[in-house]
């Protein structure tokens, strides 16, 4: 199982980020990374993209930055009073803990002296921006992320799928499956490098691939890779049995080199 994300090493930050021979500047590997990550937020707590000398920082830094964002504390004025507007009661307890853990001198005085749940577990979902991006990187003990590469890019190719006319598209982990006009395609996207001259080293998921079209409600299968130097054009791979087929897709990330 591949991971993305980051850790802590001897005092330093260390990036585990995907490679693609398309993105290949550490810049362009961080805003490739994020414009992942982002299809995990909600548009308010996404990281933006168009900047590129944002990703000039590490990627720990770049949340730090994002989730500062939300708490100006030179906004908090004694002599001032400050109406409370809306009170987020899970997320309270989050911000608590993560801010007690950071090594930020300002997050530190905002959880000064309160007294934390020590049974406390970060939830799968927030509703304030910042809560989702400390969830992301913080499992409650440690602020650090590592995720599965491969859930990453199934949630990336499920979200960049056009919503058109009567298309229904569900994400049912591993497979995104397509419904229209009668028809069930299957994508299976699996952040593996295929090399069109080696396809024995796939043969488990093309094999299960080629059986789940005559035993699974599925009309077609697209088992979907990133497109690197030596696969640039689908593979169509036919069922020794009948004429059904099965394709292998390369998936681009030219996107992530827009400015």
């Amino acid at each position: 199982m591949r991971k993305i994300g980051f850790a802590h090493c001897n005092d330093k930050i260390k990036e585990i980020l995907p490679k693609s021979y398309q993105v290949e500047s550490l810049r362009r590997k961080r805003k490739m990374f994020f414009t992942m990550i982002n299809e995990f937020l909600s548009p308010k707590a996404r990281i933006c993209t168009k900047d590129a000398d944002v990703f000039d920082a590490d990627i720990l830094s770049i949340f730090i930055q994002k989730i500062e964002s939300f708490f100006p504390i030179y906004k908090l004025r004694p002599e001032h009073p400050q109406r409370v507007r809306k009170i987020y009661i899970e997320e309270s307890l989050l911000f608590n803990r993560f801010f007690k853990v950071s090594s930020l001198e300002k997050f530190r005085y905002l959880s000064d002296k309160h007294v934390f749940w020590s049974r406390f577990k970060p939830k799968k979902e927030y509703k304030h921006p910042a809560a989702q991006l400390m969830a992301m990187i913080f499992n409650g003990k440690e602020i650090e992320m590592m995720m599965d590469l491969d859930m990453v890019f199934a949630q990336t190719v499920y979200k960049r799928i056009p919503r058109e006319g009567d298309k229904k598209i569900t994400l049912d982990y591993p497979y995104i499956h397509i419904n229209q006009n009668g028809v069930t395609t299957r994508l299976y996207p699996q952040w593996k490098r295929l090399d069109p001259s080696r396809l024995a080293s796939r043969t488990k998921e093309i094999s299960q691939s080629l059986d789940d079209l005559h035993t699974k409600p599925i009309d077609q299968c697209y088992l979907v890779y990133p497109k690197t130097q030596n696969f640039q054009k689908h593979i169509r791979i036919q069922h020794a049995k009948d004429a059904r087929e099965i394709k292998l897709i390369p998936y681009s990330f030219t996107f992530c080199n827009r400015k």
